[in-house]
């Protein structure tokens, strides 16, 4: 393949004759490009640098904010918090995954990372150090980029598609994941591969394997790129493959073991088998239905869907480039099938940090696919630049990521080619903040000692306490990813938890209030503190806040309105028509079980504005999850109490609140009828009440 002139493919030529309208003084093509590479040449180290501290700069005020604003909704970053102090305290037991973590995951990269922690001990430092890894891979990317297509200018147009890439994006703002950190160490990797170091192309990948015990099998097949290269590199084979052997001996023959049944990942291919041993025999007895998995999910349609953008979403902001090196891409297979064997629609988006371990070689073969596609047919230094073939490639491939970060990306998408949205907020909503001043004043109010148990976006403000435990566990009553039964915790001081918070609203089922009651009973807790569904309990104290009564009540503004023939609706009071911004609005409804019911009843409550348009909707479990209407007496009146907190931007005006009645069922959950045929027409819409907002506070 012949390599095109440096100009793009013209030969300038004198004029004929002067042209009759002045010369414009714009130097030729050549002149231009040469002029940029070579201010890229000269600049390319303080232009990287820059590009680097500006995303790890910007990501980590990022995930700063999500911590100020409780907006880390799962445990995982909790998890890592913990196990990483806890190593300084000398100990490897994580209470909040209710095991010792090695044999959770071979996440040994926390001993080279409890330094970093030693020097501020608090959850931030891991996202800290989990962003600035991720901007870190920049630099292999550009040395990739520089050695096979021999241009500073492409080199940084390189590492700015890889800063910003959407799934790098939301790996670095999703949680804190060890193997996060193995994404710049398999990059590095990859270029010393290429290099023909194998010394420093060992020390990256034995990085990256300590970061968790899948990273074995892209070692192994690094190894095998290894000796399919041109000259063969048996040596660095030899070494990745040496090292791989080492990890997973150590990983499935040592550490494993650590766990008793607390764990159990293999659930997550049940379809295939009850055993690894049956998901690898059913795997190799149905080739064809395994290739299908990787694009759909038969019966779900849902979910065949979301694996399709996940190839969009992943090759898209690389201009499909990847496709064009399919060896290269190849590295992420064991990774990209991990996921998609898998049932769990999350791990088949970028939403998470699924595709940790295989950004790097798509942004790999996306390099070398680029000097396919350009026609750069050997690397080498380019003299004047780029060809122009080269240049407008990078161009369109800038915009494809542009495009990609408008349509799916983590701060600027707008859910254009996404069906599935990330579950945790990048910034603070007006309800965010008025929630976060009465969850500040909860902790705050917390002892200094004895056991906590918590809600997920409370756990991270405890994570220095070796005695902190998940409240999800309690309420299903198994271990995370596991059948064993998971005991009612003992020598809890304190509980705090959003009783309703969506990510904690799955967890319960028909045992949950059982196994809450007993938890309240074995720590002699006492609800001390409430607003919405947040909810403080102290240990020996009384139950100084009236949530949940049985007796003889009559509501101010009754009405009898039956639903799905089991649960009675008999009224609602609002203690005070005035509320005001980032305030709270009490209410009490009056309820009564009509007969036995197998179902949690559900209320969403709905404030609307003078004009009917929706202001707020909470969902949440009626009887806050401890108290459900399955454990009611039956034929006796029950008052709810509870206080609605108000968003802190809520305009000045009138307002409705209403309530819509659901119930939840194993997993399902639907809209619960009315026996009011006015009702059904309403979208089951029942108005409790309006009240007014006021400035001030």
């Amino acid at each position: 393949m012949s390599r095109e002139h440096p100009g793009g493919g013209r030969t300038l030529r004198p004029a004929a004759k002067p042209l009759c309208r002045p010369a414009r003084h714009d130097p030729p093509a050549p002149a231009r490009a040469s002029r940029l590479e070579a201010f890229c040449a000269r600049r390319s180290r303080a232009i990287l640098w820059a590009m680097i501290a500006l995303y790890a700069a910007a990501f980590s005020a990022v995930c700063a904010i999500k911590v100020r604003y409780y907006l880390y909704t799962d445990f995982d970053l909790a998890i890592f918090a913990q196990a990483t102090d806890g190593i300084l305290r000398g100990t490897t037991f994580s209470s909040i995954r209710g095991m010792n973590w090695l044999g959770d995951h071979s996440s040994l990269i926390l001993f080279l990372v409890a330094p970093l922690y030693a020097l501020f001990r608090h959850p931030l430092t891991l996202l800290v150090v989990q962003s600035a890894a991720l901007a870190l891979g920049a630099l292999p990317v550009a040395w990739l980029a520089r050695r096979e297509l021999g241009s500073a200018a492409l080199a940084l147009g390189f590492a700015a598609l890889y800063l910003l890439d959407p799934a790098v994006g939301y790996t670095s703002l999703y949680e804190f994941h060890p193997e996060v950190l193995a994404t710049p160490a398999l990059l590095f990797a990859f270029f010393y591969l290429r290099a023909g170091r194998p010394g420093r192309m060992a020390l990256a990948a034995g990085v990256a394997l300590l970061c968790k015990e899948d990273v074995a099998l892209v070692a192994l097949m690094l190894a095998l790129y290894a000796l399919l290269q041109r000259p063969r590199q048996v040596r660095a084979a030899a070494l990745l493959g040496g090292l791989a052997a080492a990890s997973l001996a150590l990983s499935f023959g040592v550490l494993k073991r650590l766990g008793s049944g607390e764990v159990d990942y293999g659930l997550m291919y049940s379809q295939w088998g009850a055993s690894p041993r049956a998901v690898v025999a059913s795997l190799l007895a149905h080739p064809l239905r395994a290739l299908g998995a990787f694009f759909t999910s038969p019966g779900y349609s849902f979910d065949t869907v979301i694996k399709l953008q996940y190839y969009v979403q992943m090759l898209l902001p690389l201009a499909f480039l990847p496709l064009a090196s399919p060896l290269t891409l190849a590295l992420a297979l064991p990774i990209v099938a991990e996921h998609m064997l898998s049932w769990r629609p999350p791990q088949h988006t970028i939403l998470y940090h699924y595709a940790a371990l295989a950004t790097p070689f798509f942004v790999a073969a996306a390099v070398l696919g680029f000097r396919r596609v350009a026609g750069l047919a050997r690397a080498g230094a380019v003299e004047h630049g780029p060809p122009r073939r080269a240049r407008w490639l990078m161009l369109g491939a800038l915009a494809a990521s542009l495009a990609g970060n408008l349509m799916f990306g983590p701060l600027l998408g707008t859910g254009k080619l996404q069906l599935v949205r990330s579950e945790e907020k990048t910034a603070p909503t007006s309800l965010d903040r008025a929630s976060a001043r009465v969850a500040d004043r909860m902790v705050a109010a917390v002892g200094r000692s004895g056991g906590i148990e918590a809600g997920f976006e409370f756990l991270l403000r405890f994570t220095g306490r070796s005695d902190v435990y998940s409240l999800h566990n309690v309420m299903q009553g198994k271990h995370t990813f596991s059948e064993k039964p998971y005991p009612v915790p003992t020598g809890i001081a304190s509980a705090l938890a959003d009783m309703s918070h969506f990510r904690l609203r799955p967890y319960a089922d028909a045992g949950t209030s059982r196994r809450l009651r007993e938890l309240l009973r074995a720590n002699r807790l006492g609800v001390v503190e409430e607003a919405g569904d947040l909810l403080r309990f102290a240990r020996d104290a009384r139950d100084t806040v009236d949530l949940v009564s049985v007796g003889t009540f009559t509501a101010a503004r009754p009405r009898r309105i039956v639903f799905d023939r089991q649960l009675a609706f008999l009224g609602c009071d609002l203690a005070d028509p005035v509320a005001h911004p980032g305030g709270l609005l009490p209410l009490a409804t009056y309820w009564r079980r009509v007969t036995s019911t197998d179902s949690l009843f559900v209320v969403q409550l709905v404030v609307a504005d003078a004009f009917g348009n929706a202001v707020l909707e909470h969902m949440r479990y009626l009887g806050y999850g401890f108290a459900p209407v399955a454990d009611w007496p039956e034929s006796v009146a029950v008052r709810e109490n509870y206080r609605l907190i108000l968003p802190d931007r809520m305009r000045p005006g009138n307002y409705t609140l209403g309530m819509r009645v659901g119930r939840r069922k194993d997993l399902g959950q639907k809209l619960s009828e009315a026996d009011d045929p006015a009702l059904r027409a309403r979208g089951m819409f029942v108005e409790l009440g309006r009240f007014e907002v006021r400035p001030g506070r």
